[in-house]
């Protein structure tokens, strides 16, 4: 587990989805060998992880170009040989026996084998007419096989025909037709899954995919590879969509705690020293800072928003903490997500004092979120020239090395911050943290052994001792530091949620897990890893209704548009799968029998 600013907070936890063991594997459907109560958690957990090599630009216009010179070359002798044949065959069916001349009397009177024998006969001649690329021919065919037999395969070859001239309704239309007929029919499915997608419905389009993939066992390259990409879609368009018209607005406050950690304190709050009054900006920075500290956020961002409004009416005029008052409201910008208001307060509080660290450090963060990890490096050196000493440029330093996997420079880095100042305790935490990543878990545990020594009322780090012994098999003990995290600060979601995950995995304790990350609720109602925790746990225990509602949460609680696309992924996938195994419980109870057999 990492405490990583990189990604716009300190990471307070492993991904749920490794702590459940939930990864790649459990794509395929599988059923658990005693059914009840994990009824099919691996069908429900399909995550698209896998990705087709994808030729470069330049390998398709090498293409594109041979092609070009190839069919510029032979488009007349082609264009005359299809002219010919399209003739040749043309003549050639039209002398056939024709059956689509009987009538519906005659039809009626034919017996079973008759009406199967001559509308296969008019299948096979509408299939020689589609591979002549004559679909308004094939169509007459096909639709005049259907008068001698509702067979699932015309309906289907006629889609064809219609999706080669883009009639995607009709496409869909006979699709259903052929899939009312024979439901595990996967050509009709992918087929209309194409359609689906061709118009947009992304929704339907992912769901026939995916009924594809479950009826060949995961199977059907294109059915996978299809899915993975109207997924896609579905989600990204979704996601740009919502964060396109929601406001700016405050992640969870265990969220904004973890990312306030990351740094010593918010700043010093303003002081006189000639039995002056402060002025009214430096009175409402003070304030800001005391809500702060009392995670009442909503509070301090109105607070500094009065005094930046207090700064501009007097032009900063005898404001002690006018550079502070700006850096607080960009910090607060950027935690909504806010970052063009967020960038142009920390530039403010730049110009105000250009020896403003924290400001150079929030500003790095800002260009973390960003991925512009040039302007990060550029940042965090400006504010070592301005202070060479300081534990904050130093941790934030190491933070970034953590998120490129430097770990050896890593440690370096938060080595020197805790040297710096002792009382910092994110160096060590992050320091054990990087020690166990590179598989020296002897110095990872000498690192918080010590930690906690020094900081024996530190909830969070005992959270984080914790998931590092977890993340080793150490359940036991880990759930012990959990317990030990909340009993330190009950106000603290996310030992509640570790605790939970951590009974799930090694006891199957679904009732004391959810009561925990119940409780984790209580605490923070918006608490992020509590909302994606519940949403797994119900997953596995096969309760999708509960599931589907957390992760429509988990959406609504994303903080960015690359973390709403994630939750849309797998609120997407479940959603498929739930209606798959409500739709098709023969075939659901079928394969369950069959996993059965074979565990």
């Amino acid at each position: 587990m990492s405490n990583t600013t990189g990604d716009k907070a300190v990471q307070k936890s492993a991904s749920v989805l490794e702590k459940l063991n939930l990864n790649e594997r459990s794509w395929k459907f599988y059923a658990a060998a005693s059914i009840p109560p994990v009824l099919v958690a691996g069908l429900a957990l399909w995550y698209y992880s896998s990705r087709t090599a994808e030729p470069t630009k330049k390998d398709d216009k090498k293409k594109r170009s041979r092609k070009s010179k190839k069919s510029k070359k032979g488009k007349a002798a082609d264009d005359s040989a299809e002219e010919k044949s399209a003739a040749a065959l043309t003549a050639s069916l039209e002398t056939e026996d024709a059956p689509e001349n009987l009538t519906d009397e005659q039809i009626a009177a034919l017996d079973q084998a008759e009406l199967v024998k001559l509308g296969q006969s008019l299948k096979s001649r509408g299939n020689k007419f589609f591979q002549a690329k004559r679909y308004e021919k094939a169509i007459e065919l096909y639709t005049q096989a259907l008068r001698f037999a509702k067979d699932p395969v015309f309906y289907s070859n006629r889609a064809a025909c219609y999706a080669a001239s883009s009639d995607h309704d009709k496409v869909i239309q006979d699709c259903t037709s052929a899939l009312e007929l024979e439901s595990r029919y996967v050509k009709a499915l992918i087929r209309r899954a194409q359609a689906y997608e061709s118009t947009e419905q992304y929704r339907d389009s992912l769901y026939d995919f995916t009924t594809a993939c479950i009826l060949e066992d995961f199977g059907n390259s294109l059915a996978a590879t299809s899915a993975e990409r109207v997924l896609k879609k579905l989600a990204e368009a979704e996601a740009h969509e919502r964060v396109q018209k929601r406001s700016p607005r405050l992640p969870s406050k265990s969220f904004i705690s973890g990312y306030l950690n990351s740094f010593r304190n918010c700043g010093d709050e303003a002081a006189v020293t000639d039995g002056s009054v402060l002025c009214e900006a430096d009175a409402l920075f003070n304030e800001a800072l005391s809500f702060t500290a009392l995670q009442e956020y909503s509070q301090a961002i109105e607070s500094v928003d009065k005094a930046v409004a207090a700064v501009e009416k007097t032009d900063g005029s005898g404001v002690l903490r006018a550079a502070d008052i700006y850096s607080l409201r960009g910090m607060f910008n950027f935690l909504k997500s806010n970052l063009s208001q967020a960038l142009e307060d920390l530039d403010k509080a730049l110009e105000l004092d250009p020896s403003h660290v924290r400001s150079y450090l929030r500003k790095a963060n800002l260009f973390t979120e960003k991925k512009d990890l040039d302007e990060v490096s550029r940042l965090l050196k400006q504010a070592h020239e301005v202070d060479a000493e300081n534990a904050e440029t130093f941790f934030q330093q190491g933070q970034v090395h953590f998120l490129k996997q430097e770990f050896a420079d890593a440690a370096k880095d938060y080595e020197r911050a805790a040297e710096l100042d002792p009382e910092f305790v994110y160096p060590r935490i992050q320091l054990g943290v990087v020690q166990f990543k590179v598989g020296k878990i002897e110095q990872a545990m000498a690192t918080f052994d010590e930690a906690m020594k020094k900081f024996p009322t530190r909830s969070d780090l005992y959270n984080y001792y914790g998931e590092v012994l977890a993340e080793q098999g150490g359940y036991d003990s880990a759930i012990s530091a959990f317990e030990k995290a909340v009993e330190l600060d009950k106000t603290n979601p996310l030992p509640y949620v570790n605790q939970a995950i951590s009974l799930f995995q090694t006891s199957g304790n679904a009732d004391s897990a959810l009561t925990l990350i119940r409780d984790a609720l209580k605490v923070d109602p918006e608490c992020e890893l509590a909302v994606a925790a519940l949403s797994q746990i119900y997953l596995q225990m096969g309760m999708f209704e509960e599931s589907l509602t957390m992760l429509r949460r988990a959406v609504d609680l994303a903080k960015s548009e690359e973390e709403m696309v994630s939750a849309i992924t797998f609120r997407e996938t479940t959603a498929a799968q739930y209606r798959f195994m409500k739709e098709h419980p023969e075939l659901l109870n079928k394969m369950m029998a069959g996993a059965m057999q074979s565990a």
